[in-house]
């Protein structure tokens, strides 16, 4: 039920605006409150309940009454509307900025930095560095709480949003200043369990470097984590990412794992599951699986990770895609899946001949091992092409970091003798290669210009396994072809 009342309406060059910053409203959503308010893109939300708001979770809690009293800007007018809904309705507006504040900006200058690593000349937004811990909530994003005021995290508690993505890195409180640069890096045992003491959720990171966190900082790392308790939700140690560039940047002196210290820190971390798994009945410490990759070791089962709650920190992600693939080939009732997005340039002629799965080298081996099935379940030739990452450094081995030229580069070769030959070649790109709302790659090469490189169509697929074969079963009953 809502009952929605016209209270105030005047010009804005009467009003005392006070200095209030307005939040322009993006889209609304439709048959909502707004809707109904007649509230447009463009129009700015400035006050609820006489309140300015502080950001988006401010915005979200303060929407949550029966009674609301809202002042919006439109067309160069003040306009307050009474409100009487169910508690729990929403309004349904989004803001051109998601956060309605600007981001935290990282003061850090940690010696592991990735963004400190990459060359000049990519797209600006790849140059922002964050440590907001509302992305957390956002967008899973892991913040140091060292850029975050001891108000801001008391403000944030009150929300009462768990988990909290928090990293770490090490608690020693010298090292964690020498790693993070910053001053307040020592704080971060007393910030973990006042969030703790209010019985919030943790997801920790641990972005482990040689003769720096590693060996018996590790070990007292992860004891006064675990003495966080039944507060501690997950920790994820991942190994430092190193590119190319980093020494002729002149960067801290870091280097990549390895192999006997990477089977090392795999042989401490299920230690710590082994004595963890009876008491808690979950491991929580979870090695990414980069660390296996550099290890030379298969990936755990599926089961060692429960609940995959780190996922986005690259921990299980392939025994997970091992699992979706294998589960997708051995269902013959899902339906057929057309590609994310398809290059409007050289489009496939004909029957398609042959499927190219573009990826990074640490995925490539584990569809390696599933190509036959693959190519049975396409009714087609299918080719798993590991691409090594030039770019940024062959060290990098994740699809998600791989630029439209080492694309090219390494894929055009293969294309061209697959064409003489008469086949009909069409390259399948994972969907973590592009940004998330368009097709663009890293360097910003479209698809478009990829393919046209290229001269074959290139799709893109979603990079969970099932969803790839999903796609071949598309190719399968369609031959590639929407008509």
């Amino acid at each position: 039920m809502l009952a929605a009342f016209l209270v105030n309406t005047m010009e804005e060059g009467n009003q005392d605006m006070n200095g209030i910053q307005g939040h322009r409203i993006r889209s609304v959503a439709p048959d909502s409150i707004a809707a109904d308010l007649g509230l447009q893109p463009g129009d700015q939300l400035l006050t609820m309940d006489n309140h300015p708001l502080i950001d988006i979770f401010d915005y979200r809690l303060r929407q949550l009454k029966s009674n609301l009293l809202i002042s919006v800007l439109q067309s160069g007018r003040l306009i307050e509307y009474e409100i009487e809904k169910d508690e729990d309705d929403e309004i349904g507006l989004e803001f051109d900025n998601p956060l309605m504040q600007d981001c935290t900006s990282c003061d850090n200058h940690c010696i592991f930095c990735f963004i400190d690593q990459l060359p000049n000349g990519l797209r600006k937004s790849l140059y922002v560095k964050d440590d907001d811990l509302r992305l957390s909530f956002l967008n899973g994003n892991y913040a140091t709480l060292t850029n975050l005021s001891d108000e801001a995290l008391e403000r944030l508690i009150n929300y009462r949003f768990s988990p909290m993505n928090i990293s770490v890195h090490t608690t020693n409180p010298g090292l964690r200043r020498k790693m993070l640069c910053h001053p307040k890096a020592d704080q971060i045992m007393q910030q973990l369990e006042r969030i703790a003491g209010a019985g919030l959720q943790l997801n920790l990171q641990i972005v482990l470097c040689p003769d720096v966190n590693d060996g018996s900082e590790l070990e007292r790392t992860m004891s006064d984590l675990i003495g966080l308790g039944s507060a501690l939700n997950s920790i994820a140690v991942v190994p430092v990412g190193i590119t190319r560039y980093r020494n002729q940047k002149r960067l801290f002196p870091l280097r990549s794992f390895s192999r006997p210290e990477a089977q090392t820190v795999i042989d401490q971390i299920q230690n710590i599951q082994d004595k963890l798994l009876p008491i808690w009945g979950r491991r929580l410490v979870y090695a990414s699986d980069e660390f296996y990759n550099l290890a030379g070791q298969s990936y755990p089962e599926t089961t060692v990770y429960d609940d995959f709650p780190q996922l986005e920190n690259g921990v299980g992600m392939a025994s997970l895609m091992r699992q979706t693939v294998a589960d997708g080939l051995a269902s013959i009732n899902r339906d057929p899946v057309e590609p994310i997005h398809r290059s409007q340039t050289g489009q496939a002629e004909g029957t398609i001949k042959h499927l190219l799965i573009g990826t990074g080298t640490a995925a490539a081996p584990l569809l390696e091992s599933f190509r036959d099935d693959l190519t049975g379940r396409a009714h087609t030739e299918v080719s798993i092409l590991p691409i090594t990452n030039r770019f940024f450094g062959d060290q990098v081995t994740v699809a998600g970091l791989l630029t439209g030229q080492d694309i090219v580069e390494q894929i055009r070769p293969l294309a061209d003798s697959l064409k003489t030959g008469g086949s009909q070649p069409v390259l399948i790109l994972p969907a973590c290669v592009i940004k998330y709302d368009e097709p663009v790659l890293l360097d910003d090469l479209t698809i478009n210009q990829v393919s046209d490189a290229i001269q074959i169509p290139v799709w893109v697929c979603a990079s969970d396994g099932g969803s790839l074969v999903q796609l071949l079963d598309w190719v399968a009953v369609k031959g590639g072809h929407d008509e």
